[in-house]
């Protein structure tokens, strides 16, 4: 047969044609919308989904407006795999025919994994924040046909969802002008959170700035548990990085007292996964015992940072211990088997909320029977203080003389017996459904990963954390990076979704840190080429900072300032920018540094700096001096190890193991000898050859 072309076709043969191919089509489009098409999905959130009656739809820029002749109000709910509520919200309702049946006739429903989309949820957590005071997932927001939002809300009942929908329906039908007027207002309520006044004036950097913020902010900490005053405890470590380098600057020894017990208290605590390894996101009251148990990659990942770099000024061995105890963890439970890491590991088994890892009293029991008292205290349980009646969470209580005198036991027999207990106990949750594992590889939370990895070798000297590190940062180049732009996932053996600039920023930190560390150029000339993309394809006309996506989202441009669950992206590129300056001489770029930096100057007063932290690491470093050490010569890299193993937050490191001609390493080569040079503001001490003596060169200097 050969192929019918329709120009061959007689006139009325071709209008009857395209008569039925428009038929065709038109069924096909009204066909896609009238079933659950989530089967189709590679995102573990969206599978969880795929069997509800709702007719869901996965998210889609256009909104789906060719396919929505009715004009029916889009439902746009949001969520991630790992999200208790969601799945509660799942069950209770979404897995309802009545439920389903009204979505079904008078809505298009749309689901969105936050993880993959976060530009979705982001615009979205916004108009809800605007519209309730507050937000959560799972994000349930009700839009018009053209996407801009008239409702927004979080978890609902069946019930409480009905008369939701019943409601803004109603008001659709009868008076569509009233929803009309208030989707302007949200929507221009989400275009001046995104947009910045920016004084052209330069305002002089100060350690004032930072002294007087920190002080304000210290009104909101918790002294006796560590962490801030709150009804739940994040840990946030961005917060914690960002203490720890203004107590070691400022030599405050008060704040410095907080940092180590905030940080001990959270290696003992509720959070903490005794077993497995690895941390909980966050504890559901404000002395870290109960955790909501699901465990994230970018939690972790900076959790590594925080313990490595806390490490390198106390040398307190539990911090060591929960470096290389969360990194088991990911290796054993997130670790994808050709490269990169999971993305997050669900709270819920089929048992229920924490089911997996939570014990009862008569199971502790079969752990011991002669011992049991000591392993109650071993593992800090209350058996008076059971939750939900009877279920207990472990903690590891520090271990100190006053534990062994009054256990009248010694520390290597109580170690021994810990063992046996902890196996057994593991034995156990063998036997249990494990929760499930969402298998996005996300490129931003990888990039987190190198980075703590990075700091973790600069720490303990311990090759492995380097090694997978580079073969981490590897994975993401070749799978994650196609055609000189990044994707935000990998998914079932492909890159998925276009990337946002967190993925670049992180990407281009994680080259700089392996760059300090390792001094290969490969990863430099990374960071550079990153950098150039950053700036051609995410530049803010309106202001000094970059866009959360190359394209506005919807009806507004997103641009982030302040830090989340994840740092600022703005702010890490400001850093990264002010660092490849440096290294590089490239004016321009600490010049762009500096705009941003004054751009975020006014958040800096009255408390509101601590969801500012990644930007206050920066402007620490303009407030207070800053040194470069440059090391040049064969030896190089073992001499960076060495110095490194302390922390330094004032200074840039810059080695070579070869001549070159960057501002700070040119005509510093010499062969075979290897010196270290001390500079200020690129003017240097005489050079010397030991790390002890370039110790005491800074601390001449700082004196």
């Amino acid at each position: 047969m050969y192929p019918i072309s329709i120009f061959n076709l007689p006139t009325k043969h071709t209008l009857c044609f395209i008569l039925m191919l428009s038929i065709f089509f038109s069924c096909t489009q009204e066909n896609s919308i009238k079933a659950n098409k989530l089967d189709q999905e590679s995102s573990p959130y969206l599978l969880q989904h795929a069997q509800n009656p709702v007719f869901w739809q996965r998210w889609d820029n256009e909104v789906y407006k060719n396919q929505n002749p009715e004009e029916k109000l889009l439902i746009v709910s949001i969520g991630y795999s790992s999200c208790h509520w969601c799945h509660v919200m799942e069950k209770e309702t979404f897995e309802d025919q009545e439920v389903a049946d009204c979505m079904n006739e008078n809505f298009i429903s749309i689901k969105v994994d936050r993880e993959e989309n976060p530009e979705i949820d982001t615009i979205y957590m916004t108009a809800t924040q605007m519209m309730t005071g507050s937000g959560g997932w799972p994000l349930n927001v009700i839009c018009l046909p053209d996407g801009r939002p008239v409702y927004g809300g979080t978890y609902h009942t069946k019930q409480q969802w009905l008369e939701v929908l019943e409601k803004v329906q109603i008001l659709y039908t009868n008076d569509k002008s009233q929803l009309m007027v208030f989707a302007d207002r949200i929507e221009k309520g989400i275009q001046e959170v995104n947009t910045f006044e920016v004084s052209s004036e330069t305002k002089l950097i100060s350690p004032s700035i930072v002294v007087d913020e920190m002080h304000y902010w210290m009104r909101n900490w918790d002294r006796e548990f560590g962490g801030e005053k709150r009804s739940q405890k994040f840990i946030t470590p961005v917060k914690f990085q960002y203490i720890q380098q203004f107590q070691e600057l400022t030599e405050n020894k008060e704040i410095s007292a907080y940092f180590e017990k905030s940080l001990l208290t959270i290696a003992h605590s509720g959070v903490f996964d005794p077993l497995e390894g690895g941390f909980y996101r966050y504890t559901v009251d404000p002395f870290w015992n109960i955790p909501h148990f699901e465990k994230m990659l970018y939690d972790n990942a900076q959790i590594i940072s925080l313990y490595a770099n806390a490490y390198k000024q106390t040398n307190n061995e539990v911090f060591k211990e929960r470096v290389y105890q969360t990194f088991s963890f990911l290796n054993e439970r997130m670790a994808a088997s050709n490269g990169g890491y999971y993305s997050a590991i669900d709270a819920d088994n089929n048992e229920g909320e924490g089911r997996y890892y939570v014990f009862t009293k008569e199971s502790l029991k079969t752990v011991t029977e002669k011992n049991f008292d000591l392993l109650i205290a071993y593992f800090n349980i209350d058996l008076n203080t059971p939750f939900e009646e009877h279920f207990y969470n472990l903690k590891l209580k520090p271990i100190d003389s006053r534990f062994l005198e009054k256990h009248k036991i010694d520390k290597e027999t109580l170690e021994a017996k810990a063992k046996i207990w902890i196996s057994r106990l593991q034995k156990e949750m063998l036997q249990r459904e494990f929760p499930l594992i969402d298998t996005k590889i996300i490129t931003s939370w990888n990039a987190l990963l190198i980075i703590g990895l990075a700091h973790a070798y600069e720490a303990f000297g311990d090759s492995q954390f380097l090694k997978e590190a580079k073969r981490t940062y590897s994975f993401l180049k070749e799978n994650c990076f196609k055609k000189e732009q990044f994707f935000h996932t990998f998914q079932e053996g492909k890159p998925k979704i276009k990337g946002f600039l967190e993925d670049c920023a992180f990407m281009t930190q994680a080259a700089i840190t392996l760059y300090k560390t390792s001094g290969k150029d490969t990863f430099l000339n990374d960071a550079l080429s990153f950098t150039e993309s950053v700036l051609r394809e995410y530049k803010d006309e309106a202001s000094p900072f970059f866009t959360f996506t190359k394209d506005p989202t919807l009806f507004a441009t997103i641009v982030g300032v302040d830090d989340n669950v994840i740092p600022s992206a703005n702010a890490v590129m400001a850093e990264n920018l002010w660092t490849l300056g440096q290294w590089t001489g490239k004016e321009n770029y600490s010049k762009k540094a500096e705009k941003m930096l004054q751009g975020v100057l006014p958040y800096f007063s009255r408390g509101r700096s601590s969801d500012y932290a990644q930007w206050g690491q920066l402007l620490l470093k303009k407030a207070y001096p800053h040194y470069e050490v440059v090391i040049v010569g064969p030896e190089a890299e073992s001499k960076t190890i060495a110095f490194q193993k302390e922390y330094y937050p004032n200074v840039l490191f810059q080695i070579s193991t070869t001549e070159s001609d960057l501002p700070l390493l040119k005509d510093r080569f010499f062969e075979g000898e290897t010196y270290i040079y001390v500079c200020q503001n690129k003017v240097c001490l005489r050079p010397v050859k030991s790390v002890k003596e370039a110790i005491e060169q800074i601390e001449s200097w700082e004196n």
